[in-house]
């Protein structure tokens, strides 16, 4: 095992490196100014250990045929961790849009429709193979009454707010992208619970809007059986954003030295914690976090270029792996087969798949999530200069 997680680590980071570089080569995208780009390019470094965290769970799932949290605390925190930094990040940037609005007039319509282009295009998308899979394996027959297959594909073309449902009677319809639509819902609840923290900012806010979008959020969690533990990152999200804001603490978070501090907070969060959603490992992630937004780029490893091309595909790394995840073992080597592969064997294929995962997923940027955000942001200046 210790081959496996070392020299295996190694060469799938290397793979990634070369996938990244020959896809830019190919597809071509541009680097988008943004006013943290460490946050950008840490992003894709977080997607792409999602992937590591599910292949390391498939090599199990394919053994046992139970899909469980990896028992390898490394493996645990590729994806805990990294999704409790997703969504501080999601709750910093928000935050930080109502600090910067304190004067100004939020038009809350254009808020949520801006969420809505830049999300369910390509969501819509994955779910749309997703659909085309399970069409294909149940012979695109219906296997169960009507009335339930419409609620169940609801469920899924609405982020999956209805957790369990199968499509079609597909036993496991979760496993076609690894069930990674389940933080979605979190997401959408924060955007709806966003008019009720503008109060917390002194902004003010028509109370018609906050009772409709505290309903909305209030929804989500209902039908997906949401958990609260899920929602203490945003709290460090949005306190992070107060702390930057603010500029308590200047350059000095940008010294080598807290470059050094972070990486030995998260390796004492992977070493002492088997799981990244506790409170201790939550609060890690913050700081270090705190650490990043402030400027520091980890030796110009996040604000290269290479790493911000990466967090751009960021959203389409974490819908897409997963289905080809799916497509790899179920497909292409077959269920029966992959379970006789070795470890070496297991994870050589493992490295071997990340180009086509880079590679469909710069397509997809390109070509969906792009063009959409484009048009929300012509939307969103329009709605502005006629306002």
């Amino acid at each position: 095992m210790t081959f496996t997680f070392g020299s295996f680590l190694l060469i799938i980071l290397l793979s990634l490196i070369v996938s990244v570089l020959l896809v830019n080569k190919v597809v071509k995208i541009d680097v988008v100014d943004v006013r943290y780009p460490e946050i950008d390019g840490l992003r894709g470094y977080l997607a792409f250990f999602v992937f590591l965290h599910h292949s390391y769970i498939w090599r199990y799932f394919l053994q046992s045929d139970e899909w469980n949290e990896p028992d390898v605390n490394l493996f645990n925190h590729f994806g805990q961790t990294t999704v409790a930094f997703f969504f501080v990040i999601t709750a910093f940037l928000f935050t930080l849009k109502l600090i910067n609005s304190k004067n100004k007039q939020i038009n809350w319509s254009a808020y949520i429709n801006a969420r809505v282009y830049r999300l369910f295009p390509m969501y819509l998308f994955s779910v749309g193979i997703i659909f085309l899979i399970v069409g294909y394996l149940t012979n695109f027959k219906s296997k169960i009454p009507f009335s339930e297959n419409i609620l169940a594909i609801l469920s899924w073309i609405f982020f999956n707010i209805k957790k369990g449902l199968n499509i079609n009677g597909f036993e496991n319809s979760s496993l076609l992208n690894a069930g990674v639509t389940w933080t979605l819902p979190y997401e959408w609840a924060f955007y709806f619970l966003l008019p009720l923290i503008a109060l917390f900012f002194k902004i003010k806010v028509n109370y018609k809007v906050i009772l409709l979008f505290t309903l909305a959020a209030t929804t989500i969690m209902i039908i997906n059986g949401a958990s609260l533990r899920h929602f203490l990152p945003f709290i460090g999200g949005i306190i992070a954003a107060l702390i930057i804001s603010k500029n308590i603490f200047g350059n000095i978070l940008k010294q080598k030295k807290y470059t050094f501090l972070a990486i030995l907070l998260i390796a004492c969060s992977i070493y002492f914690f088997n799981s990244g959603r506790k409170p201790i490992p939550v609060i890690i992630t913050s700081i270090v976090f705190i650490i990043i937004a402030s400027g520091n780029n980890f030796f110009g490893l996040l604000s290269s270029t290479f790493s911000r091309k990466f967090g751009q595909i960021t959203y389409s790394i974490y819908l897409l792996h997963g289905t080809l995840l799916f497509i790899l073992f179920y497909f292409i080597i077959g269920l029966e087969e992959a379970k006789e592969l070795t470890d070496f064997e297991f994870w050589s294929i493992i490295a071997l798949s990340v180009f086509p995962l880079i590679f469909f997923s710069q397509l997809t940027f390109k070509y969906i999530e792009h063009p959409l955000m484009e048009l929300a942001k012509a939307k969103s200046k329009s709605s502005s200069s006629k306002a």
